[in-house]
């Protein structure tokens, strides 16, 4: 053999079975395992493998020599002379006969013999810290699940665990190997779950130890931990004071866990009400450190301690805070690059940029938050402390949350319901960017809709519209009009229309439902609520509206139903307690009913329906003396209207007590001096008594309260009419003066109407010698018709009042009976 030979000598092994180190080849007891050798042969014989030949006898590993089993191809066989050793004792896959199954003959049996490792203490030791290890890190998992029960069992197991580790350690005098990291890591991770579980106490016991111990390192973080756990406990004195003895410990290369401090530092002066302290250390994490949300507490500090000048001045470095987030520009696509559009398509609406998105609204409402904020304390007056604010924004980097901020300041003026500047600020958007002023017309629409100024709601709306046809909130705002003038097919689609552009706009989603109720397609009202109820679980407004389409509907059962689920949320609710006592008694299960409106007055007692409901409930049952009760409290909510006191007065003489009913309708009559029901009852009852002078007196009272209402009615249609006479005169005079040609019969017949009923007038008056007082009739002026009102009162009854005939008077007859009785009885008056 040469030197130069590179492969030369593999092949000089004359031992090519050498089996001395099988037992510690891995690989090579794999392979073995993964074969029949050494398994009994199956009952029955298989294809391609003979049953018969086995050779019983093992071979034991370890021996030279060929092995005791048949196979065509041996692994490995070679030859006495100077074969090619085995490379490799796992089969390549290949056969080379059917008989081969992975180069090793199944007929073979080979049994292994393996010594077992025995482990020493050691070892055992450090498999049962890796335990403890595991359940620490499984307590840690739990906790950030917010699974605290979990976590505080698994962080126990793991310490007692650990305990019997360090005795066993102490046993076998091993305890110059003891885990220091574990044993700060078990009670670290205890010392948080009790805290985390609000057992102070012992999370303060373990970390005291921690701290004590020189052996465990990093004392000022748990300095700060046990500042955590006195804030928690509103102790923040003694928590500013672990706060500063952690600053104190920590060393300065780790500087973002002193600038954290230092926030706890200060949201504990806040809690104290010592601002200008918060304020300091704001003030030095703001320097090092500038973020916005730092800055806006800082700010929120020099406002609570009034300061003007620190006040700008915070606000002027917090718009100097970098946004470093990219603009919706960057994601515009590309129009000749179809790679990089669909680069963008990918990354639209990925998770990173949905956080982009996320932190953008947050920055931005911290910032108009601020501005809303300052902007009165900043100068004497708001307005111009919100221009101040407003042009600060537009030199910095969040310009175009100027026009958001002009919106909002004119949302402050409707707050402080100055409408007119309010109107006056969005109308100033008019003339600017078509995306601004949609936005300020869609605020003016819904404004006017407030104000009820229809005409200029629709035309804002319009507007809105023209330069933003997709806008949910115009087509909203739109549809709400038509739907207040009872055009609710013309509402209806302008709804439709809003939710295709948005199909989670919750307000068109809401009126498209009460518009379907309006117009009676229940199904379809019942399909957006449920639809607006899978988007909101909890808004109890939304259940009412489904219990009431189903009543329209007649299906008491799922009303009732969805009342009750209402009324689980509020139960204390009484007007979903009367509603529920209504389903009932359209039931006719009035005992029930009776259950829910007692609760429902109960918690309401003013509610005048329901007192109203409980009184008729009483008079039903023949206990008018206890719908007394309830009417008298009807009648001291409302002591203007007759109605409670002559319900009171009747339930008096249902109940018997004749004397009481008198003398409640002589108080009624007193305060109602006019009230023809009261004297009829008055008659009747002193009629009934045998009081016959008082009711005749009461009698003729009647009669003159009874003329008065005829000649007060024929007064006020004859102002009617006259009015409308005067206002026909005035269009007729004016379409005489624009257009010759129209016809002349109408004012001509009005005016000899005029002329006879002034006629008529004169004749009346026939005698007087009094001048007539002339009228123009081209003017419309109320005046005239108030002073000649005036004198038709003065004028007798024998007189005509215009071309109103002359009102009935009544004359007593000689044969006449001296007391009139009358067949109304009070319970007319009671509800249904």
């Amino acid at each position: 053999m040469s030197d130069d030979d590179l492969y030369g000598g593999y092949n000089d092994d004359d031992s090519p079975f050498n089996t001395e180190n099988l037992n510690y080849d891995q690989q090579f007891q794999q392979a073995v395992a993964k074969t029949s050798a050494g398994r009994r042969p199956p009952p029955t014989g298989m294809r391609g493998i003979p049953t018969a030949g086995f050779n019983k006898q093992p071979v034991m590993l370890g021996k030279t020599g060929v092995p005791g089993t048949a196979m065509k191809r041996g692994i490995g066989t070679a030859s006495s002379g100077g074969g090619r050793p085995m490379t490799a004792v796992t089969g390549a896959g290949f056969n080379s006969s059917k008989n081969m199954v992975a180069g090793i003959d199944p007929s073979s049996s080979i049994t292994l013999t393996l010594e077992p490792k025995i482990e020493s203490e050691e070892e055992k030791i450090k498999n049962l810290e890796k335990n403890v290890s595991q359940l620490a890190e499984e307590s840690c998992f739990a906790s950030e699940d917010n699974d605290k029960q979990a976590a505080m069992e698994k962080a126990k197991e793991a310490y007692r665990k650990e305990r019997l580790i360090i005795k066993q350690r102490e046993e076998k005098n091993l305890t110059d190997q003891t885990n220091t990291e574990l044993t700060g890591f078990i009670l670290l991770n205890v010392a948080c779950q009790y805290a985390n579980a609000g057992n102070h106490a012992e999370g303060l016991n373990i970390y005291n130890i921690l701290t004590k111990n020189k052996i465990f390192q990093l004392s000022g973080r748990l300095k700060t931990n046990i500042g955590n756990i006195f804030f928690q406990q509103k102790q923040y004195l003694k928590a500013i004071k672990m706060y500063r003895m952690a600053l104190d410990q920590i060393p300065i290369t780790n500087q973002e866990l002193k600038l954290q401090i230092h926030r706890n530092i200060a949201l504990s002066f806040i809690k104290m009400g010592q601002f200008n302290d918060a304020a300091t250390n704001y003030e030095i994490i703001f320097k090092d450190r500038p973020d916005l949300k730092i800055g806006f507490n800082l700010l929120l500090c020099y406002y609570a301690l009034g300061d003007r000048n620190r006040m700008k001045q915070c606000f002027l470095e917090l718009l100097k805070i970098p946004l470093k987030i990219p603009d919706d520009d960057d994601y515009q696509s590309h129009p000749t690059d179809q790679q990089a559009n669909l680069v963008l398509e990918v990354t639209r609406d990925d998770k990173l940029r949905r956080y982009e998105r996320k932190k953008k609204r947050e920055i931005e409402h911290c910032i108009v938050t601020a501005v809303k904020l300052i902007a009165p304390a900043i100068d004497t007056d708001f307005a111009t402390g919100y221009e101040f604010c407003i042009e600060q924004v537009k030199m910095s980097e969040y310009k175009d949350l100027a026009h958001d901020l002009e919106i909002q300041k004119a949302i402050v003026y409707l707050k402080a319901k100055n409408f007119s500047m309010a109107i006056e600020t969005l109308k100033d958007f008019e003339k600017r960017d078509i995306k601004v002023a949609s936005s300020a017309a869609t605020n003016l629409s819904f404004l006017y809709y407030l104000e009820k100024d229809l005409q200029n709601a629709h035309k804002y709306a319009d507007l809105s519209l023209r330069a933003d046809k997709y806008n949910p909130a115009a087509l909203t705002n739109k549809g709400n009009c038509y739907y207040a003038e009872s055009e609710f097919e013309r509402a209806k689609h302008f709804y439709e229309d809003a939710l295709k552009v948005d199909a989670s706009c919750v307000e068109a989603l809401y009126n498209l439902g009460l518009t379907y109720s309006k117009i009676g397609l229940y199904e379809q009202a019942l399909d957006q609520f449920f639809k607006l109820h899978a988007m909101q679980r909890n808004n109890t407004q939304i259940y009412v509206k489904i219990a009431e389409i189903n009543a329209k509907k007649t299906d008491y059962d799922q009303a009732e139903n969805w009342y009750m689920q209402a009324l689980r949320a509020h139960p204390k609710d009484s007007e979903l307690l009367k509603c529920i006592g209504n389903i009932y008694d359209e039931q006719g299960d009035r005992s029930q009913a009776f259950q829910y409106y007692h609760d429902a007055y109960r918690f309401d007692p003013s509610n005048l329906q329901t007192i109203e409901w409980l009184g008729t409930y009483y008079i039903d049952s023949q206990y008018p003396e206890k719908a007394v009760e309830y009417f008298e409290k009807a009648a001291l909510g409302r002591p203007s209207q007759v109605k409670w006191h002559l319900m009171v007065a009747s339930c008096y003489r249902k109940s018997g007590n004749y004397a009481a009913a008198l003398e409640k309708y002589k108080m009624i009559h007193t305060r109602f001096p006019d009230n023809t029901e009261c004297l009829k009852f008055l008659v009747r009852i002193c009629s009934d008594l045998g009081y016959t002078q008082e009711a005749q007196e009461f009698a003729n009272k009647l009669k003159k309260a009874e003329k008065m209402i005829e000649v007060k009615q024929a007064r006020i249609s004859s102002s009617e009419k006259r009015k409308d006479f005067l206002k026909g005169r005035k269009i007729s005079n004016d379409s005489q003066n624009k257009h010759k040609s129209i016809d002349q019969d109408v004012p001509l017949l009005q005016h000899q109407e005029s002329k006879e009923n002034s006629t008529r007038m004169s004749n009346s008056r026939g005698g007087s010698g009094r001048s007539q007082k002339k009228i123009d009739l081209n003017t419309d002026d109320t005046n005239i018709l108030e002073n000649r009102d005036e004198e038709i009162q003065n004028v007798q009854h024998q007189n005509y009042l215009g071309h109103v005939p002359r009102p009935q008077t009544s004359k007593v007859r000689k044969n006449q009976a001296p007391v009139t009785t009358f067949d109304m009885d009070a319970a007319d008056l009671l509800p249904d």
